[in-house]
């Protein structure tokens, strides 16, 4: 295939190729959306609960709740869902803080999934393109007959019927690759979400953790 037939394939009417030219462009909005959201999202959960841990030890919920307030990220939300019910049982103070987390999750897996349904349809949709190149070339066969039968004619749909299934698998595989990478993402932040919950949990609840 040369570089004309290309550049036709893709600047000719085509709803096959324009479906797929659509898909692509709604999975990288959403890849670079995502991970930019990702990336506010993460905070320095080391350096954060080292700070909580001085103003427990010191017993000031009041400027616990700031630094969680001015950290701003993903856990410190939920770590601050938490210190508001300090003067609640261990499982109210545990409670507040999964449904934080729940809510924290559902926004950093908003969209993602959409990246799940991308990959899986556009190899369906290059698919159907393909069927459809076929179906113009036995149609073609069919009208014209063996005699005054047109190679070219029958080339091109056999042309298009590939570019279809390639351009389907094109957008597909690089989808696929950063839906896992977000998804990788999200589970370290829910697993940092966890591991530092638990620890201000226990700060909270055991008085003396404020005299280490």
């Amino acid at each position: 295939m040369d570089f004309s037939h290309i550049t036709r394939y893709f600047t000719e009417w085509n709803t096959v190729l324009g479906v797929i030219a659509f898909c692509s462009l709604v999975s990288m909005a959403i890849f670079f959306e995502r991970l930019l959201f990702l990336r506010k999202a993460e905070d320095d959960s080391n350096s954060l609960i080292i700070s909580l841990r001085k103003a427990l030890r010191e017993q000031n919920i009041m400027e616990a709740i700031r630094t969680c307030e001015e950290s701003g990220g993903a856990v410190s939300t939920i770590l601050r869902a938490g210190l508001l019910k300090h003067e609640r049982s261990k499982e109210d103070i545990e409670q507040s803080m999964e449904v934080a987390g729940l809510a924290e999750i559902a926004r950093l897996e908003k969209n993602a999934r959409i990246l799940s349904v991308i990959a899986h349809i556009t190899p369906l949709i290059g698919l159907l393109g393909t069927v459809i190149g076929f179906i113009q070339a036995f149609s073609e066969m069919r009208v014209s007959g063996l005699m005054d039968i047109s190679t070219t004619r029958v080339g091109e749909a056999m042309e298009y019927a590939l570019v279809t299934t390639a351009a389907g698998l094109v957008v597909a595989i690089p989808t696929v690759v950063a839906y896992n990478y977000l998804t990788s993402r999200i589970q370290m932040i829910t697993l940092e979400m966890q591991l530092t919950s638990s620890e201000v949990v226990d700060l909270l609840t055991h008085k003396e953790n404020y005299a280490l």
